[in-house]
């Protein structure tokens, strides 16, 4: 009886050390991994849109169908 009290309080102190010990170190070095690997994207996305000054880049599109013209006329 002594050695099953012993081993369910164990269980618990081993419980826990995980959930307030363990978990939220794994929980922040994942955010934190999350957030420089955002920034990092980020960083080389604004690299990669950085046109050098004085380039000019027009480009057309196909032409655009608007839809065939229908005249209003008001009701009364």
């Amino acid at each position: 009886m002594i050695r099953l009290v012993l081993v369910l309080v164990l269980i618990y102190a081993v419980y826990n050390f995980v959930f307030k010990v363990i978990v939220p170190l794994a929980a922040r070095s994942f955010v934190n991994k999350a957030q420089q690997d955002m920034q990092e994207r980020m960083r080389q996305m604004q690299d990669q849109q950085r046109k050098p000054e004085g380039e000019i880049n027009i480009s057309k599109k196909g032409k655009a169908n608007d839809g065939e013209y229908v005249d209003y006329e008001e009701v009364k």
